[in-house]
Formats: structure tokens, sequence, C-alpha cells
């Protein structure tokens, strides 16, 4: 799996409009709401493939209803011409249908005639709100027989994510990780949307460690946190893939800040940064 970093933008927004000033594509992931639904991510991951980009797609199991709406998703995956899915629970408080959690949609996407090149599924450093450790871990090692890469939560601590990502080596699993992590978003905007998904763990570390007001002042968060996760990018053992952006529709914003820090940080040589248009052009 080769080192390109992901984007994540909502299907609703600015996130569309921003991806349309880009002139030279991207990678990038499209979420799956509980208001919205797979069916809503489907159609924009199509428009973001029109425009010329890399697109994954965000199925949460538990908005899915049965095989035929599977069929019909992934379908419309395929006539996009997109082939990478990141298979979730979700976060419906019911599901709409046959499955619970990917731990059973995945088996059939796996078998599916129309499956998609690569799946990706989710790792969890700091665990979940809802679920025992002894079970996240249960999950990831029988989900990963049949993924090809794990994208793990936002997280804020350097140390929690790599200790993670080590603790799965030992164990046996060998999937390339992609390393979630907030973008160029506003101190209100990432606390509001760092409650809802729980990463609680994190923000008692920044308020124990260095007081929560300076560290999530903008841009401070993200700045610090790539700075600590660099040296561990090139670290073979670990086998990071590359970072997951989750921008919250700053998309142009983040991938500026991201292609100031890859120079900084030596990234960029050899990436897919050489090839992007310069960040001044980027805006109509």
């Amino acid at each position: 799996m080769a080192e390109v970093d992901r984007f994540e933008i909502l299907p609703v927004g600015r996130g569309e409009h921003e991806a349309e000033q880009l002139r030279t594509p991207l990678h990038l992931t499209v979420t799956c709401s509980p208001k919205h639904g797979p069916d809503h991510t489907v159609e924009a991951a199509k428009r973001l493939s029109d425009l010329g980009h890399a697109v994954t797609v965000h199925i949460a199991a538990r908005m899915v209803r049965d095989p035929e709406h599977l069929d019909a998703l992934l379908a419309g995956m395929a006539e996009a011409g997109v082939d990478d899915m990141f298979l979730i629970g979700g976060d419906a408080e019911e599901p709409v249908g046959l499955y619970t959690g990917a731990d059973q949609l995945l088996p059939v996407v796996a078998e599916h005639p129309r499956r998609p090149r690569t799946i990706g599924i989710a790792g969890y450093p700091e665990g979940h709100p809802q679920i025992a450790d002894e079970d996240l871990d249960r999950a990831l090692l029988e989900k990963s027989a049949l993924a090809d890469y794990i994208t793990t939560q936002m997280c804020f601590d350097a140390d929690a994510v790599c200790g993670w990502i080590s603790r799965q080596r030992e164990r046996g699993i060998e999937l390339p990780v992609l390393i979630g992590m907030a973008g160029k978003v506003s101190r209100t905007r990432l606390l509001e949307l760092s409650v809802r998904i729980g990463v609680g763990p994190s923000l008692k570390f920044v308020r124990k460690q260095r007081g929560l007001r300076r560290l999530l002042a903008r841009g401070s968060t993200a700045d610090k946190l790539y700075d600590a996760l660099a040296p561990a990018l090139d670290d073979p053992k670990l086998n990071i893939a590359g970072i997951h952006f989750f921008t919250f529709n700053h998309l142009i914003e983040t991938w500026q800040w991201q292609l100031e820090k890859q120079s900084r940080t030596g990234r960029a040589k050899g990436s897919a940064a050489s090839n992007y248009v310069n960040p001044e052009e980027s805006t109509a």
C-alpha cells in the first residue's frame, strides 16, 4: 500500500465545493452519517470521482438494510469508478436492517462479486466508549483477515497511537495503518466533534498535560501532533501508510497546511505533494 495521505470530508456543506476548487487530485474519503445514510455518501463519491479525485467511501454497517441494499451500494461505487471502501459499524443508535456491526457485514462485502479492490477497517488506539477493549482486540484480529488496511480513530496523543500500532504488530496484525488525526480545524469545531465521536482519553490527556485552552487553540494541536508523529512515519516496523486527516470540510486549509508540514519534515520527497498545484492558486 503506497503512502498517500487522505482527507476526510463530510458529504454536506462546503466539502465538495472546496474539492471542486482543487485543480489536481487528492485522495478524499467521504463519511457516512446516520442522518444522510450510505446512498448519499456513494452519490457524493461519484461527484468527487468525476472531478478526478481518488475516493474512499465510508459505509456504516448499521445503515445497510439488507443484501439488496448492499448490492445497490457496491454497484453505485463500481459505476463511479470507486474501488475503496472503509467499513465501520456506524453511529446509528438502532440498525436499519440486518447488520449491527462491521464484523457482520465485512464477510459479505469481502465475498461479493463486486467487492471493492481494497477494504479498510477501523482501529481504536484509545478504546471505544461503548465496547470493551478485549472485544475490540478480538474483533480487529478477526476482521484483519478480510481487510486490506486499518484507519485509526482521531487521537491527540502520538504515544498512544504508536504504542497501539506496536501492540497490534506484536499480536500478528500486519495490515498497513493510516493514522487518524484532526486537520486544520477551529477549536470550537474540534471540541464539538471530539465529544460526539468519543475521544475522551485524549481530551483528558490534553487537559492534564498542557492545558485545554492553549493546546486546542487554532492549529496548535495539529502542529504538535504532526511533529510528534513524523519520526514514526518512516519506521518500517510500524508499517504506517500515511495520515488520514479529519478536515471537517476545512479541506483546502488542511491541505495547504499539510503541504507545509510535509516540506518541513521532508515527507514531500518522493510523495504525491510535488504533483499538487501551488496552494495559493487552489482557490477561485
